[in-house]
């Protein structure tokens, strides 16, 4: 069966957005086809099998210097670009923004190197609908 001429133009998309991908220090990969809305973000140290693991504790809080990264899985919200926005002490210091399908699951992450100081993390879906949202203190 050829491949559609919507499915063409979106393989042409996704590879022309690689080098974008890698300047912003974000990555969306897409997995099995999944219908209902659904949205989560986690955060960790490491990225392993496209999952954040390694996440702040009581014994191993963030501290300055580290590289945390936000993960995201979404589904169900539409096709775009979704946002990730960090803000460190009520101020924003970054905003990534991650190509996303509307057909199935996506997996996705930015990160940023921390300085001590109350942070915010939070997704936006393509259409500015607030997603999810995390807080943490790096010290």
């Amino acid at each position: 069966m050829a491949p559609s001429r919507r499915s063409a133009r979106r393989l042409q998309l996704s590879l022309g957005m690689t080098g974008l991908e890698f300047l912003m220090s974000a990555y969306a990969f897409a997995g099995e086809r999944f219908t209902l809305p659904a949205a989560t973000l986690d955060l960790g140290r490491r990225i392993v099998n496209r999952e954040a693991v390694d996440g702040p504790t009581p014994a191993s809080p963030f501290t300055g210097g580290e590289n945390v990264y936000a993960h995201t899985t979404i589904s169900g919200h539409g096709a775009g670009f979704i946002e990730h926005v960090w803000t460190r002490d009520g101020v924003e210091i970054a905003r990534h923004y991650m190509p996303v399908g509307d057909d199935r699951r996506w997996r996705t992450w930015s990160r940023h190197r921390l300085e001590a100081g109350a942070y915010i993390v939070e997704v936006f879906a393509p259409d500015g609908r607030r997603l999810a949202r995390k807080t943490f203190t790096a010290f």
